[in-house]
């Protein structure tokens, strides 16, 4: 088992290492070009061109059945769920086939309000509470994971 990050604008990249060594799980980072920092080659990553979606086709490409991914695209985890790989927000949402039409339906309504001039709440200021909300999810993705591992 991998987990892959969406690395461009993940802020649980440093939490999420942290936590999965533990497991002893390997973690890799896939980001484009232009957002490579310091902090990311400490740990094993993949950069990509800066294209639009190129990080998501690596991902895509590489992750595979029984693996999880972090990202907080939409549209990204309903392509891998098809693949039977998990997929987990950065704020501990996990997706699911029961629940990523629903989010990508709202998330198209609210293209719609923002392309019509309107606006739209955002998220919340990040807390202590997502982070842990994170935490417990990715253990049981990882849990989950393991177990279906041999399939």
């Amino acid at each position: 088992m991998t987990i892959y990050v969406d690395g461009d604008a993940c802020p649980v990249k440093e939490l999420m290492i942290d936590h999965t060594s533990k497991y002893n799980i390997k973690v890799i980072i896939v980001l484009s070009i232009c957002h490579i920092s310091k902090e990311e080659l400490e740990v094993p990553y993949i950069i990509v061109d800066n294209i639009s979606q190129s990080v998501d086709m690596m991902i895509m490409n590489k992750a595979q059945k029984n693996d999880i991914v972090v990202t907080d695209d939409f549209g990204l985890a309903s392509v891998l769920l098809m693949k039977g790989v998990y997929c987990l927000s950065s704020r501990g949402l996990i997706y699911t086939l029961n629940n990523i039409d629903q989010l990508i339906l709202k998330r198209h309504i609210n293209m719609k309000i923002i392309r019509g001039g309107g606006k739209i709440k955002g998220h919340a200021k990040r807390s202590k509470k997502d982070d842990a909300q994170f935490v417990m999810s990715l253990d049981k993705l990882i849990k989950q994971s393991l177990n279906h591992s041999y399939e």
